[in-house]
């Protein structure tokens, strides 16, 4: 992924900024949602300069004073997901600004921002809660964000339930979508959404003469269902060799592939983001401390093994990172014709300035079926209230108007979980595709088909139980031969060690 860096300097600071180093990096293999999200949302702000902003830093206000208009300081901590790009700082203080000067804020509640490298927040958030300083509200943060701090998190339902809070506007999936918490306990509300639906090269349909993929669930394709197994034959014809031939030819050079077929690009190196698409599961089980490994990986992994070596319409760990493939931009090179990703992938389609797209022309198709349902996995960001808040009314009050806030919705480039606020984002990104025309109506439709349990939900020891499932992926990805089934097996082993070990 391209590096960029944003804006010299910010001069005025309304409530507590700290601002601790700046421009994300690149990424050869799988960025996060949100890192993914910030450039994407970057990407159509103000112009980059090489030289981040200086760091600025200030202590906290106390919690127990009062704030400049009279309200109860609320501190926001902003930098384990969306949010700690330097093109965002202006629009989150401008936001806040806004907010503490508003009648409605006035004598009630004033923010206190803290702004923080992705790179380090989450180690200074557990320095600050184990000092017995936390700040109020953290995010937008996504599921990965949330699990490191899933025991310090506030159940939001007796909130949502005093206050009235309007859950009816959002789709009844995306609601329980956040029920992340302890016990099931809801640690957010709808706001920023990454859906994820199937991308597809126009050009290369063309090429071979094929038909687009569906845009509506339960369509057909072709006569036929609109399934996994739908997408393998098409894949295979799809994939071609130096010579012209199709994967499905007898002629077909498998040592010699020039186009792609399919990929799930920036899946994180996760069996389960891969094998989403096959239904959702867990790496454990309800109890919350047994490993298990469900039939959705088991089946998938298995397709994607295929795909890799036996079918070749996928590529293997050398062929994404070669020229032909970008090295790793697979889908931007214009020799990949299918990618499973999400809404935050507009980040991707072209290589970094001042180079040309290769990929002129896109669209998007709802995810396959397997066996009749449909799972397309979800990127979603919130807010969280930390249980040690000394103002979890004031608190709740500030994530109300986070989530009801277009301004904040636009910078972090995500498609609003309220219907009534989706257009403006909508419009934004449709000025930066000019000549594309998107289907808006495929990944709206694919919100009311999240993966649940996610694919990024809760492990003991997340981080190290991560690291366990990514080296299984890289194995079988690396390496012809590789038996699932058995590795999958030991990363059942290993992972029951990982967890045994964290009780």
């Amino acid at each position: 992924m391209r590096t960029r860096s944003g804006p010299r300097a910010l001069i005025a600071f309304a409530g507590v900024v700290a601002i601790l180093a700046t421009a994300c990096g690149t990424a050869s293999t799988s960025p996060s949602a949100t890192t993914a999200a910030s450039q994407a949302a970057a990407s159509a702000a103000a112009s980059a300069s090489p030289t981040p902003p200086p760091a600025v830093t200030a202590a906290p206000l106390p919690a127990d004073q009062p704030g400049p208009n009279g309200g109860a300081v609320v501190r926001w901590f902003v930098g384990l997901g969306a949010g700690g790009q330097p093109q965002q700082f202006a629009a989150e203080q401008a936001f806040v600004n806004a907010f503490n000067a508003s009648d409605a804020a006035k004598d009630k509640v004033y923010i206190s921002l803290e702004i923080y490298n992705n790179n380090v927040a989450a180690s200074l958030l557990a320095t600050q809660i184990a000092a017995g300083n936390a700040p109020d509200i953290i995010g937008p943060v996504g599921v990965e964000g949330l699990n490191i701090f899933r025991d310090q998190l506030l159940d939001l339902a007796p909130l949502i339930t005093k206050t009235g809070f309007d859950t009816s506007k959002y789709d009844p999936a995306l609601v329980d979508f956040f029920k992340l918490g302890e016990g099931g306990a809801t640690i957010g509300v709808p706001f920023a959404t990454y859906p994820s639906m199937l991308w597809y090269n126009t050009k290369l349909f063309k090429e071979a003469k094929l038909p687009l993929p569906p845009t509506k669930v339960g369509d057909l394709y072709e006569g036929k269902p609109w399934d996994m197994d739908a997408v393998r034959t098409l894949a295979m014809k799809l994939t071609v060799d130096k010579n012209g031939n199709d994967a499905t030819s007898p002629d077909f050079d498998a040592a010699n592939v020039v186009q792609w077929g399919f990929d799930m690009q920036y899946a994180d190196n996760s069996p389960l983001a891969e094998a989403s698409l096959f239904g959702a599961s867990s790496f454990v089980s309800a109890d919350g401390k047994t490993a298990e490994i469900g039939d959705p990986v088991r089946v998938g992994e298995k397709w994607f093994n295929d795909g890799v070596w036996k079918d070749h319409f996928i590529p293997n760990a050398n062929q994404i990172n070669s020229d032909l493939l970008a090295k790793g931009s697979e889908f931007a090179s214009g020799n990949l014709a299918m990618n499973e990703t999400h809404t935050w992938f507009t980040c991707c389609t072209a290589p970094a300035a001042p180079a040309k797209p290769i990929v002129t022309d896109f669209g998007w198709a709802v995810a396959p079926a397997f066996n009749g349902k449909t799972t397309a996995k979800l990127h979603a960001d919130t807010f969280s209230i930390l249980k040690t808040t000394k103002h979890p009314d004031e608190a709740f009050a500030a994530l109300t108007a986070f989530v009801n806030s277009p301004e904040l919705l636009a910078v972090y480039g995500a498609l609003p979980a309220d219907p009534a606020l989706q257009q403006p984002f909508i419009d934004t990104i449709n000025k930066q595709f000019p000549g594309i025309t998107l289907n808006w109506d495929v990944p709206k439709s694919m919100l009311s088909y999240p993966d649940v349990p996610n694919h990024q939900a809760w492990v003991p020891d997340y981080a190290k139980s991560k690291k366990a499932w990514q080296a299984f992926q890289n194995k079988y990805r690396t390496s012809d031969g590789v038996n699932v089934d058995t590795e999958l097996d030991t990363l059942k082993t290993t992972l029951q060690g990982i967890y045994d070990a964290a009780q």
